[in-house]
């Protein structure tokens, strides 16, 4: 496996998903950034979730658009999937091959509805890496979460606090329909590490369907 040097001169094993993170320049892992910009070490967490299921991923969404960065690399990951964007600033929405983006608060039930009444299909990842507020995350993944294929994942991005991923995850799962866990991806660079002051790395939060058992 290749590797990537960080701006302190660390080198770190690179996944096929890191690589992509660095062409498309997106923070969710790569190591590609300067020094005192932040980037997660999202990627190969990502990629541990997705490396033998890659051709079965066919329907991608993501809360959060930017400059479309990973959206694109979603694309390149997934070869035959198609990825759906969302965000509330309309001036950074755009359309490409197998990229469709659509203007939606998060916490906008009826903008989430809407969207997915236009998608038509449930989705077998779900990114939340929008306006990193603990109510809307909560919120968005209670609407979107019944869209979610029965061996899909939702993956909120940017905890308020690391450390402490039940205040979102069990407001989330309070029915038990659904299942919570939390992976730990170390600090990143810049502010890429839990904010409340404990030292300690970020974490993803990973949701998804409670299987019965039996």
């Amino acid at each position: 496996m290749p590797t990537l040097i960080d701006p302190s001169g660390s080198s770190h094993e690179a996944t096929d998903l890191c690589l992509l993170a660095r062409k498309h320049q997106t923070d969710k892992g790569g190591w590609h950034l300067e020094a005192g910009d932040t980037v997660h070490n999202y990627t190969p967490a990502y990629y541990e979730m997705f490396k033998d299921r890659r051709e079965d991923v066919h329907n991608v969404l993501e809360i959060g658009v930017n400059y479309g960065c990973s959206l694109r690399m979603w694309r390149d990951f997934f070869p035959y999937a198609g990825v759906i964007g969302l965000d509330t600033n309309e001036t950074c929405l755009f359309s490409e091959e197998r990229i469709r983006c659509f203007p939606a608060d998060q916490y906008n039930e009826r903008d989430l509805m809407d969207v997915m009444a236009r998608a038509g299909c449930k989705f077998d990842l779900i990114v939340d890496d929008g306006s990193h507020v603990p109510d809307h995350q909560v919120f968005s993944a209670q609407v979107l979460l019944p869209y979610l294929a029965r061996d899909g994942i939702y993956v909120i991005e940017d905890l308020t606090i690391d450390c402490k991923p039940e205040l979102v995850g069990n407001p989330i799962c309070m029915d038990e329909t659904f299942k919570w866990h939390a992976i730990p991806v170390g600090r990143g660079l810049g502010k890429a590490f839990c904010p409340c002051g404990c030292g300690g790395g970020e974490q993803l939060l990973v949701i998804q369907w409670q299987h019965e058992r039996g």
